[in-house]
């Protein structure tokens, strides 16, 4: 943290040594904007479940035509978790921005004939589908409001060294080197979004510490009647060394008329896994000690992937459209398995799984766009190959965000669908996100433009599905939207 503060603090003499004289020449530009999100649940029509306030400034100077400054910050605070009693323990980490998280983007641009450099916070990019990231695994993702805000809000920003080079026309060459390290984050167990798996978690933790009692508040076998129950957990970082920097490289070009990208990238997955350690019994005393020892840690998986992407413009049945498509394998990722009926995972095993997509974007009657893509998810394995000891049966490869049954190949459906009127100031969207298993999500909104630095937009975001589905375990969470943005 000295280090980063350093940096930052390095970077801002660098700008504002300048800044005062410079100003008025225009190597200065701020921007920013200010916006309140407000949702209610379609359920309960009169409780407010988000009152959100956020400011974000950002500044860019230029040094000159090779080297630039950017720095973007932002801050938030949500009323709702000061409004109701039962969002109390949720507060501290739902209710207004953490730690030194209010700083987005901190980097320099460096451009020297083919080469351009960034160093500093950032977040970087890869692939091309919408709402899903195959390629985009270079920073980890903020799922306190699930897949809900734009992607470049889900992003968390990551201090890293983003080397390219372009030896030709319409080709490049990038190097990331990310010593930084941030995990994804997930929202507590008493807000809206929380996953159903971490809820799961916690509701084990109060059951096996609460009184003495019967013997099936344990999760594991039979122990009697008469116990002191303790579930210990314990968080492993990657240690702060260079080793264990995350590296990632990408090659994109053009043949012809297709572009694509060959991508690869090592390093700690930013989502940690639940390891049951141990498990220790006492006796004597009586009544029976017994602790449970978990661990989260952070695997190295490694991706090797690429994308295409091509627009049509030839006459012909295809003209008009574009077709896109992402690809990756997961060397070692790790896959949560266990007993679904009870909803406790049992293990962890490291499979080679893949996910692909493909997407088709055609514009009708001009201004009428629809998008539709298609992806796979597919592991490695149909089953986990590992019994229950208590009852001899297979365990079941589980879903990671929900302790639900994850099937093999998961089939996923997107359709987007777009215009605008009134010379673009009003504009409707639609999109439907969706499984083979019946359960998805219906988002439709409308984007009115009330002056050219004020905009309105209300939606809905509409869940189903079972509850040990990904979408169907916000299925009570179901919302009614609005967004007020003004921008200077």
């Amino acid at each position: 943290m000295l280090r980063k503060s350093f940096l930052v603090l390095l970077l801002l003499i660098l700008t504002c040594s300048s800044a005062v004289a410079e100003i008025s020449k225009g190597n200065l530009t701020i921007a920013g904007y200010l916006k309140n999100e407000t949702s209610v649940g379609l359920d309960t029509f009169n409780e407010i479940s988000k009152f959100k306030n956020i400011l974000q400034l950002s500044g860019e100077y230029k040094f000159n035509s090779e080297l630039a400054f950017f720095m973007s910050t932002k801050y938030w605070y949500d009323a709702v978790y000061d409004w109701y009693e039962k969002y109390d323990t949720a507060q501290l980490y739902m209710g207004h921005i953490q730690r030194a998280d209010w700083l987005r983007d901190c980097y320099l641009d460096y451009v020297w004939g083919q080469w351009f450099l960034r160093l500093g916070k950032q977040q970087v990019s890869w692939g091309q589908a919408d709402g899903i990231t195959i390629l985009d695994r270079l920073n980890p993702v903020d799922l306190t409001e699930y897949w809900l805000p734009d992607m470049a809000d889900i992003r968390i920003p990551l201090w890293m060294l983003n080397i390219n080079y372009s030896p030709k026309l319409n080709s490049n060459l990038q190097i990331l080197i990310i010593p930084d390290f941030e995990q994804s984050t997930a929202a507590p167990p008493q807000a809206p979004f929380s996953f159903r798996s971490y809820r799961l978690f916690v509701k084990a933790k109060e059951r096996i510490e609460a009184a003495p009692g019967s013997a099936n508040k344990l999760p594991f076998g039979t122990l009697g009647k008469n116990y002191n129950g303790t579930l210990n957990t314990d968080i492993y970082y990657p240690s702060k060394q260079f080793r264990n920097s995350k590296f990632g490289i990408q090659w994109q070009d053009r043949i012809k008329d297709w572009e694509y990208t060959l991508n690869y990238l090592y390093g700690y997955d930013y989502l940690a896994r639940t390891y049951l350690d141990d498990v220790t019994v006492q006796i004597p005393p009586f009544p029976a000690n017994v602790t449970f020892n978990y661990s989260r840690r952070f695997k190295i998986v490694q991706m090797l992937g690429g994308s295409i992407n091509r627009s049509f413009t030839q006459p012909g049945l295809l003209q008009g459209i574009t077709l896109r498509g992402d690809a990756a394998v997961y060397f070692n990722e790790p896959t949560y398995y266990g007993d679904v009926t009870s909803g406790a995972s049992r293990g962890v095993n490291r499979w080679d799984n893949v996910f692909w997509l493909m997407g088709l974007d055609k514009t009708f009657f001009t201004d009428w766009l629809v998008s539709f893509q298609f992806a796979q998810y597919i592991m490695q394995d149909a089953k986990p190959g590992v019994d229950n000891a208590n009852t001899g049966r297979p365990y079941t490869t589980m879903n990671s965000y929900t302790y639900g049954a994850q099937d093999q190949v998961e089939n996923i459906f997107s359709l987007k669908v777009s215009t605008d009127f009134l010379n673009e100031r009003l504009k409707p969207e639609i999109l439907w996100s969706f499984t083979d298993d019946n359960q998805g999500r219906v988002s439709p909104k409308i984007t009115y433009e009330i002056k050219d630095d004020l905009w309105l937009t209300m939606g809905i975001h509409y869940f189903y599905g079972e509850e040990q589905d990904s979408n169907g375990q916000f299925r009570d969470n179901s919302q009614f939207y609005t967004m007020l943005k003004f921008t200077f």
